[in-house]
């Protein structure tokens, strides 16, 4: 059942997600037939024709061309916006997959900037890093917390503090500690080398992440903790004389399920931090790739939804797996039985 609730929710999900790429798809190849248009009224010797077709239905030729001509080269025109997004949130992972390098006739909703995995490999390494880094200093946190009753008083007040400060913040302090010290200049301007070498570069980033997300996670495995600690079997197991030890061991088996849960959420939360720090360190993934979908100049907007597609497809695709994988755990490791 917990299966089906979380598949059901990724579908909605990604059906809310096809309904704005498919409309800004839709409008995009709307905004490029009525170029075509103009071009074919004032340059194509057939426009002569259409115009009086058009007459002979009382049409303005524009819209004539919009609804009869267009469609035979745009048939995104006549499909539904829905359809659209989920052919187009497909079709942009396939086309990633081409060595080519060439894609499909949607060329132009790409961009200057074209998808691939390397964008992908680069966020994934910055996002393992990151969490691997948070859980570590989350688990610490919370572990003393749940002992000492003050230091608990100071995680809630710093998962506040830190939560209300972005991320960008950590990055400024970041960029200005490597400009005024000894420290290369090169870490602050995206990634060089490759393999082992590269991850000298994701420190800074990863300490940016870690100061905002660490303490929020602290508290919510705090959190569980303590509530499990106040079970009623927890003073049954003391009462029949098992050592201290013996029962942390079993609050801890209990609490695997719902911390996992709280991880989940922080799992999806810091990949909203991991694209802002990736944009602003140069790491190259899908941080600089979002950047590119939206260019804003003194006489235009362009919109590049296909880059767009495969960046939200990419980030559901994970989300569905880490949540998937997290359902799959809990109904191995609940102690209780799943209800």
């Amino acid at each position: 059942m917990p299966l089906r609730r979380m598949a059901l929710r990724y579908v909605i999900v990604t059906l809310l997600v096809a309904i704005v790429v498919g409309y800004s798809i839709k409008s995009m190849v709307e905004m490029r037939a009525q170029y075509e248009a103009v071009g074919f009224f004032q340059y194509d010797p057939r426009a002569q024709v259409v115009v009086e077709e058009a007459k002979k239905l009382g049409m303005d030729p524009i819209d004539y061309y919009m609804k009869y001509i267009a469609p035979k080269n745009h048939p995104e025109l006549e499909m539904s916006i829905l359809r659209i997004g989920l052919e187009y949130m497909w079709n942009s992972i396939i086309d990633t997959g081409k060595l080519s390098g060439r894609f499909s006739r949607w060329n132009y909703l790409y961009g200057p900037v074209q998808p691939n995995w390397g964008y992908v490999y680069r966020t994934l390494i910055f996002l393992i890093l990151a969490e691997i880094a948070v859980v570590i200093s989350a688990l610490f946190l919370s572990f003393r917390a749940v002992k000492s009753e003050r230091f608990y008083d100071f995680l809630q007040m710093a998962a506040r503090t830190f939560n209300g400060i972005p991320v960008w913040f950590f990055v400024v302090l970041f960029f200005l500690l490597i400009i005024y010290s000894p420290l290369p200049s090169d870490l602050a301007n995206g990634i060089r080398g490759s393999g082992w070498d590269m991850l000298v570069y994701f420190v800074f980033p990863v300490l940016s992440v870690l100061l905002v997300a660490s303490w929020g996670l602290a508290e919510g495995i705090t959190v569980v903790m303590r509530e499990e600690f106040d079970q009623p079997y927890v003073e049954a197991k003391r009462a029949m004389g098992l050592s201290e030890r013996r029962v942390k061991k079993h609050v801890i088996r209990a609490s695997i399920v719902p911390v996992m849960h709280v991880w989940l959420q922080n799992f999806i939360e810091i990949q909203t931090l991991v694209l802002v720090v990736d944009y602003l360190f140069k790491l190259g993934g899908l941080g600089f790739l979002l950047s590119n979908t939206l260019i804003i100049t003194p006489d235009n907007v362009w919109f590049y939804s296909m880059t767009f597609a495969f960046i939200v497809t990419v980030l559901v695709l994970l989300n569905f797996i880490a949540s998937m994988a997290v359902e799959l755990f809990s109904i191995k490791l609940e102690p209780r039985g799943v209800q």
